[in-house]
């Protein structure tokens, strides 16, 4: 059993096209579980893939590995809550960082979550990010800060981030990681790549946040653009489809 978990964005999905292409290729294949890995919400997720031709997954990690949602239980696994609750204080975040820049906006409510503060503050440093960093966990919040874009800012739980939910979901499976393909296109999928023994596939239009950023996995940088080059990586990880 195998485990490919995906950014949507600008990595499997930037139009109808793309979703169709992808859809295709998934056709057939059994023996590996699909995760979708987003910022999006769940419900935006799912709303996504009731109007496309995206297949649907076996889990949705949604909100930047804030939550995970079973699509043949229709419920969010009560575990990984659990497991980012010690040490962190959605409300106490979100005053921190009200008051921190006149510059930060709040993204819309649909953006946020129990364990996802999520804001725009555009064209920061490194420097800018660890400041802000320091000064929630001053606070004693277990939080860290994902940013990409050069605009989203989240924060979130210490152990929330999208390599850390799929690491705990291959261990809920059973799976181990040297089974596990990951995918993503821009910054707040670096974490997946920090899997060791687990494969990337990086697309030609990723961002250079990401092309970047440290990593421990096996790693193919594709020369297609979105969902053309998942499935140029993944054909190169797995010639024959499992």
């Amino acid at each position: 059993m195998y485990l490919f978990s995906t950014d949507i964005d600008g990595t499997i999905y930037d139009g109808p096209e793309s979703a169709e292409m992808f859809a295709e290729y998934w056709i057939g294949t059994t023996e590996t579980v699909l995760v979708y890995n987003t910022g999006r919400s769940i419900d935006d997720t799912l709303q996504l893939i009731n109007s496309t031709a995206l297949p649907t997954p076996r889990y949705i990690t949604g909100g930047v590995g804030t939550e995970i949602f079973d699509c043949d239980t229709g419920e969010r696994l009560d575990d990984w809550k659990i497991v980012l609750s010690s040490g962190w204080d959605f409300a106490t975040v979100d005053r921190l960082v009200t008051g921190h820049d006149e510059d930060i906006r709040r993204q819309p409510d649909e953006c946020q979550n129990e364990f996802k503060c999520s804001w725009y503050w555009e064209e920061r440093s490194t420097e800018d990010i660890d400041h802000l960093t320091g000064k929630i966990r001053s606070e004693g919040i277990n939080a860290q800060i994902v940013y990409s874009s050069s605009r989203d800012l989240d924060v979130i739980p210490t152990l929330a981030n999208k390599g850390n939910a799929v690491t705990w979901l291959s261990e809920r499976l059973g799976i181990q990681l040297s089974h596990v393909i990951v995918a993503g296109d821009s910054g707040n999928d670096s974490s997946m790549f920090q899997l060791e023994g687990a494969r990337g596939i990086i697309p030609a239009n990723a961002e250079s946040s990401l092309r970047t950023a440290p990593r421990k996995t096996l790693t193919y940088e594709s020369p297609g653009f979105c969902a053309a080059g998942v499935i140029e990586g993944l054909n190169h990880f797995m010639p024959t489809k499992i």
